[in-house]
């Protein structure tokens, strides 16, 4: 642990002279200026006290510097609150100017290392840690000042300061030292941390005031007041440097790539973190799978259980097929983190699924090692591989069209969502505009913003089904009787029945002998489908055959077939 502080010690210390020696006069100009900034700030904030106390006051306090009494206690206010003012300003200045140099520094960098664009925003990128670093060296300048202002003003306060922070700087590095999970909660929440830690040393601080002031000898007031604001702003920043050199060494593979001639962009993968594909191995599942079993099932998992890989569509999900000779098949399925909501979403649906889904069951919900995992059961054992599944699809599609979801989902997924008809607006067709190439194409855009309403209108009308996009071959599984079932659900929607089938002419055949209205459905998800994907030429194509139906189907009544 120690080793690897150091290293990022090192490396950001190549770092910052590599910015002073490729682009001198700018880094300098902003270690400068934030510096500046930093101590406007603080003058800014200190001045009004003493404003505020010769308010109070008769004349001059005896606790003010001797250069004070040659003026008179009006003027001397006035002076002071324009000093206030003007640090201010200077404060503001200072960041407008470090803004400024911080991208042309950058630029200056990146045009010296005369590389090929290496990956979207980094120049942003480049402009965000050039400013930082400047940051960080600025901000170690302003906690030795601050030190050695305090060992000349308020020598107890410095000493208790400086002892807080190695005390705290021992202390974390023997819990990370001895604690991986220590270590992971502080990187989850370093700044929460760090902002707890600095809050504490500037209460002892304020604390030893109060006590010296009370019980001891002070030095006087106005060193107690600047060591307070030192205090308080050295604190701050040492929390901030902290949290910084964190960031930066956090995105150390694109840095390096930026502004370092020898190093290539490689994305720098975190081995010491475990994923769920660590936890799917098969001599780690072996350990794992037959406990969450028995946990769920409340009795010991079948000893000749056996636990294998079951590809699906579903990209960081894994799901794993246990089979017992004669006992139903479960299937356990691991979610990534970025696949978080995607889990809670499914678990809302099957934990209480409207009557006749064709899913497994729903056995419940837990955490293996940090990450969500569900276990579901189909109602017998399955092969261990599978034939064709695609005949399942349509068998699917048809049945959710039966389905109708239960009022308290609706009401939950209404009060969540938008629905269909929500989602359809005038913005969206302005903008298929763009792609439209002839007159027809026009005239047909136009024609349907003018009955933009009634299109609304008419999907509302609708009967609701659920749906998903998951209906997929890979992600439906076959019992030996033919029935099929679908064993991903983390993209379920609640839409206008039709809604997410495909619009091929034999489709859309099918489906409109169920209702004329589903064909609307079906073909206004995909022109929102395409129009998110800016596949702007294939979503007009729709165009006239929307318009089409509305020909055809002048009355309202003509959607009543579901429904019905």
């Amino acid at each position: 642990m120690i080793r690897a502080i150091l290293d990022s010690l090192k490396w950001s210390t190549r770092l910052g002279a590599k910015f002073f020696w490729a682009a001198p006069a700018a880094t300098s100009g902003v270690v400068f200026f934030t510096l500046v900034s930093q101590l406007s700030m603080l003058l800014a904030f200190f001045l009004p006290l003493k404003v505020i106390i010769l308010l109070g006051s008769d004349g001059i306090p005896r606790y003010f510097p001797p250069a004070f009494e040659q003026f008179d206690r009006d003027s001397l206010i006035v002076w002071l609150s324009a000093a206030t003012v003007a640090f201010y300003g200077l404060y503001l200045l200072a960041e407008r100017i470090v803004e400024f140099g911080g991208e042309r520094g950058s630029k200056t960098l990146l045009t010296r290392s005369r590389k090929m664009v290496l990956f979207e925003n980094q120049d942003e990128l480049a402009a965000r840690a050039y400013k930082r670093h400047a940051e960080v060296i600025a901000g170690s300048v302003f906690l030795l000042l601050a030190l050695g202002i305090l060992l000349w003003l308020y020598q107890g306060v410095a000493l208790l300061s400086a002892g807080y922070v190695f005390l705290v700087a021992i202390a974390l590095l023997a819990a990370l030292a001895v604690s991986e999970a220590f270590r992971e909660r502080l990187e989850d929440n370093l700044a929460g941390w760090m902002g707890v830690l600095s809050g504490i040393g500037f209460m002892l601080a304020f604390a030893y005031l109060v006590i010296d002031f009370l019980f001891l000898d002070p030095p006087g007031l106005i060193p107690a007041i600047i060591a307070l604001l030192l205090s308080r702003q050295g604190f701050n920043r040492l929390s901030s440097l902290v949290s910084d050199l964190v960031k930066q060494r956090s995105q150390k593979p694109k840095l390096d790539a930026l502004f370092f001639h020898q190093s290539a962009f490689i994305p720098e993968e975190d081995d010491k973190k475990e994923s769920i594909w660590t936890l799917l191995a098969p001599e780690e599942r072996r350990q794992w799978v037959p406990e969450l079993i028995a946990q769920m099932y409340g009795e010991p998992a079948p000893k000749d259980l056996d636990i294998q890989w079951w590809q699906t569509d579903v990209a960081n999900v894994g799901v794993l097929h246990c089979r017992s000779p004669g006992e139903p098949s479960i299937f356990v399925k691991l979610f990534a983190r970025k696949r978080s909501a995607y889990a809670l979403h499914e678990a809302t649906l099957l934990a209480d699924p409207p009557s006749g889904l064709p899913s497994p069951q729903w056995i419940g919900a837990t955490q293996v090692g940090g990450f969500r995992c569900h276990v579901l059961q189909v109602a017998e054992e399955l092969p261990a591989r599978q034939g064709d599944t695609g005949k399942g699809v349509e068998e699917i599609r048809q049945a959710l069209l039966q389905i109708p979801p239960p009022q308290s989902l609706l009401t939950r997924y209404q009060r969540s969502r938008p629905m269909l008809w929500q989602r359809l607006n005038d913005s969206m067709l302005e903008r298929l505009r763009i792609a439209a190439s002839d007159s027809q194409a026009l005239s047909a855009l136009g024609q349907l913003r003018a009955r933009l309403q009634d299109w609304r209108d008419q999907l509302a009308a609708l009967p609701l089904a659920i749906t998903t996009r998951d209906v997929r071959p890979g992600n439906i599984v076959m019992t030996e009787a033919g029935v099929p079932t679908l064993i991903h659900w983390g993209n379920w929607a609640i839409e206008p029945a039709g809604a997410g089938w495909p619009t091929k002419p034999k489709h859309l055949q099918v489906l409109g002998e169920n209702s004329s209205g589903a064909v609307l459905a079906a073909l206004s998800h995909e022109l929102e489908r395409l129009f998110e994907r800016q596949r702007f030429s294939r979503a007009l194509k729709l165009v006239p055959r929307i318009v089409g139906f509305f020909a055809q189907n002048t009355e309202p009544s003509a959607t009543k077939g579901l429904r019905e």
